[in-house]
């Protein structure tokens, strides 16, 4: 119950259909949205804001040389992404974009205009979002994001030396079965008491 309590937090904070029951920390959550991305849709190609955690796209460029896809940054105006600079990279061989949502400077991200931009060339959008941030902000699901990531340390998680984390990953529904990790269910049982069940 506690994981299915966990998944529907997750997917009212972020707006998204299904979350996992978490994974190990945001910044491998950035890489399995990338791979997510680039399995579903067939293509070599993530683009990623300089304005994503730097140590997030050390671990996105580390998965993606193993995997065999390409990561290329996307340049900033002033400490937001440079959406000229997002329109002239992008491509039909785009899978993804990748923001962060504050981003690491602590600027808030136009999602729905990234969105549109990716929509032009049917590449998916990955937003890595603050949870706590996400109390106050407009969903990145209500904004078009196709997956939405993060790490809830700062919800209360203490360090621990650099650790432990907790990753969630949420998707909107026609990736549900390509979620990494487990997904827990809710349902009844042949008494009609609710019950829940590891689902997938």
């Amino acid at each position: 119950q506690a994981i299915f309590e966990f998944q529907t937090m997750v997917c009212e904070l972020t707006g998204m259909d299904v979350a996992n029951s978490s994974m190990y920390d945001g910044f491998t959550c950035l890489a399995e949205a990338a791979s997510l991305a680039v399995a579903s849709t067939r293509r070599s190609k993530v683009l990623v804001s300089k304005a994503v955690h730097p140590e997030s796209r050390a671990i996105l460029n580390t998965v993606a040389d193993g995997q065999g896809y390409i990561v290329e940054d996307v340049n900033l105006t002033d400490d937001e992404t440079s959406l000229v600079k997002l329109q002239g990279q992008i491509d039909k061989n785009t899978a993804a974009v990748i923001v962060q949502y504050p981003n690491f400077f602590g600027s808030i991200e136009d999602l729905a205009e990234i969105k549109n931009i990716a929509d032009t060339k049917g590449a998916l959008l990955i937003v890595s979002a603050n949870p706590l941030a996400l109390a106050l902000l407009q969903s990145p699901g209500k904004l078009g994001a196709d997956i939405v990531i993060g790490d809830m340390q700062p919800l209360g998680i203490p360090m621990s030396f650099g650790g432990p984390h907790c990753g969630y990953f949420s998707v909107s529904k026609k990736f549900m079965r390509k979620i990494p990790g487990r997904i827990v269910g809710q349902t009844t049982d042949e008494k009609g008491q609710r019950g829940f069940v590891l689902t997938l």
